[in-house]
């Protein structure tokens, strides 16, 4: 049996990324750049109007002036000539401003009436004019390599005329679920059966990171978990949730082993998550959750997302945990180390509550904490007392 903190470090150091891949930018989001991001263009790419207004010479403008105006200048347009001193064109915003002019009058201060334009301000060389690369330079670098991409980074990667960047690659999952008593959620529920709440759950947390994959429910009988094992084997990542502790048909260690996977550890000093099962073909990552809600749980939040982000060359694989400030007393009473069902409240510190919860099989508490409290083996922390905490 290993410690907690050497089951997540053995994770991490088989977890090794996968080759890059071209990625569209409008899916990039949440990838990680693996390479300098320089724009093609100048931006903006040439002089264009701010604003709704009239381009003119600004020294020839003052309250009460009138000018005629000599045409319309519409975004994507041009202005055939240059603009002469003593006459205006009516522009558009984004439009370019034509050869002649340097500044652009706000139509606010304005009045269009048979071909003249009355200015009721003055104004001054420049005003409302975005220069040709005053934002950024052609070949001016944008984005560096390792940066993880965010929404606020894809209209510049579009201004700087890339559609595709050169990112991580996102593993693919198999999900097994292992039991002869669990059927689909929406089924009619038969006699001693229970609905498969982990593969869901599961499959929701890895579309959080850009996954997806559907659960796929096993029979614990040899020859049916072999062949949906074997199939799940296609996969950079298995999860199998349920069939790896000690029981007469806890049968997915060993077929896991028949079928090549080299085991790295099966049992974990925490609670929940004991039985926890990892092992590698390959460069094929293969997790054996132990079946219960929040041991799944668990179980994603520190090994598997981890090794999701690893694979896909993510800065931030491995789980963080704060420090908090226990609002009550924790008292897990384990040999292990107890990761206990929390609700954290951000104050002047992380403040810490414990949830009432009858295990690791207690849905309903889950869906009240919001965090994982981390307490040592067979310790405790009073109120008041300082404590890791691994949020969701």
């Amino acid at each position: 049996m290993i410690s907690f903190e050497e089951a997540m470090e053995t994770v991490l150091k088989h977890a090794r990324p996968l080759p890059p891949v071209l990625t569209r930018i409008e899916d990039a989001v949440g990838r990680t750049l693996l390479e300098d991001v320089a724009s093609a263009t100048d931006m903006p790419p040439f002089d264009k109007s701010a604003v709704d207004g009239y381009a003119v010479r600004a020294a020839g403008v003052k309250p009460g002036v009138e000018l005629p105006c000599r045409g319309l200048i519409q975004a994507g347009a041009d202005f055939k000539r240059p603009l002469r001193s003593g006459e205006c064109v009516k522009i558009m915003t984004g439009a370019p401003v034509p050869a002649g002019a340097d500044a652009v009058v706000m139509v606010e201060y304005t009045l269009e009436k048979n071909g003249l334009v009355k200015f009721s301000a003055g104004i001054g060389r420049g005003d409302n004019i975005a220069r040709r690369g005053e934002d950024v330079k052609r070949g001016q670098r944008i984005l560096r390599r390792g940066t993880v991409i965010s929404i606020e980074h894809i209209a510049a990667l579009a201004a700087a005329g890339r559609a595709e960047v050169k990112t991580g690659a996102l593993p693919s999952v198999a999900l097994v679920n292992t039991g002869g008593e669990i059927v689909p959620p929406g089924r009619l529920l038969g006699r001693n059966r229970i609905y498969n709440s982990n593969g869901p759950m599961l499959a929701a947390m890895l579309r959080t990171d850009g996954v997806h994959a559907a659960p796929v429910i096993a029979r614990d009988e040899p020859k049916a978990l072999r062949a949906a094992l074997a199939r799940a084997l296609k996969a950079d990542i298995v999860l199998v949730s349920g069939g790896v502790s000690m029981g007469d048909y806890d049968l997915v260690p060993g077929t896991l082993k028949a079928l090549g996977v080299k085991q790295l550890f099966h049992k974990v000093r925490v609670r929940p998550g004991k039985p926890m099962f990892f092992g590698v073909k390959g460069r094929k990552l293969v997790f054996g959750i132990p079946g219960n809600p929040v041991a799944n749980f668990m179980a994603y939040l520190a090994y598997i997302r981890p090794a999701i982000r690893s694979l896909a060359s993510r800065p931030d694989c491995a789980p963080k945990f704060r420090d908090g400030e226990c609002a009550v007393k924790f008292e897990p009473r384990t040999p292990r180390r107890a990761l206990v069902l929390s609700k954290v409240c951000a104050r002047n510190k992380y403040a810490l509550y414990g949830i009432d919860n009858n295990g690791s099989a207690d849905i309903l508490a889950l869906a009240e904490a919001n965090c994982f409290t981390m307490i040592k083996e067979k310790g405790s922390v009073k109120k008041g007392g300082s404590a890791k905490f691994l949020r969701w």
